[in-house]
């Protein structure tokens, strides 16, 4: 049985290069070198002396407008400060919206007696959204726009959810289709109305 071989010979003499090296190098360059990081010592200590970054405060919903109902009745926003307004543009012929549509039908099932408001707003002719939505039999409010909508709530691209606080802030913006009535959806808003 050979004891000395040459595995036992490059393993120690790597055990011995790191040895030299860590000390003349520097234990942060040698561990980010390891870590794949690559980063010269001074850019090493350096982000190490940084603090995560503020994160700003969530927007301030802009009440200040007004849509229409279906039946042609104006929603004054207004109407809805110091609610949890759960607020979704969309549109007919976006297939991403009409994915999503069903989930908040059984949100709003779920949460339309807890004193949550419901504004899903579309920007089309009032005719095509009402038939659209007597052929799908979709309950929860749908309104039509009048005008444009505040600045906080400009968006190219739909369907886009605003989730608003009883304080009057956006405590969540999400845009894309998303599955609205599963069990953490539900705890979010619920957590918005204590």
């Amino acid at each position: 049985m050979r004891i000395f071989t040459r595995d036992l010979f490059l393993g120690v003499g790597a055990g011995i290069v790191i040895t030299i090296l860590t000390p003349m190098v520097g234990g942060p360059l040698l561990i980010g070198w390891y870590s794949g990081a690559n980063l010269p010592r001074d850019e090493i200590i350096l982000e190490g002396s940084l603090e995560a970054s503020a994160l700003p405060p969530a927007a301030l919903a802009d009440y200040n407008w007004t849509i229409q109902s279906l039946d042609g009745q104006d929603f004054k926003m207004a109407e809805a400060k110091e609610k949890v307004v759960f607020l979704n543009f969309w549109a007919t012929w976006c297939s991403p919206c009409v994915a999503e549509m069903a989930s908040i039908q059984r949100l709003y099932k779920k949460l339309k007696d807890k004193g949550v408001v419901f504004a899903c707003i579309s920007n089309e002719k009032p005719s095509k959204v009402s038939r659209f939505v007597r052929r799908k039999g979709f309950t929860f409010p749908i309104y039509t726009m009048r005008g444009s909508p505040p600045a906080v709530f400009d968006t190219q691209r739909v369907p886009a959810t605003f989730i608003l606080s009883r304080d009057g802030k956006v405590a969540l913006k999400h845009i894309g289709g998303a599955k609205w009535d599963d069990e953490k959806s539900i705890d979010f808003i619920k957590g918005l109305m204590k």
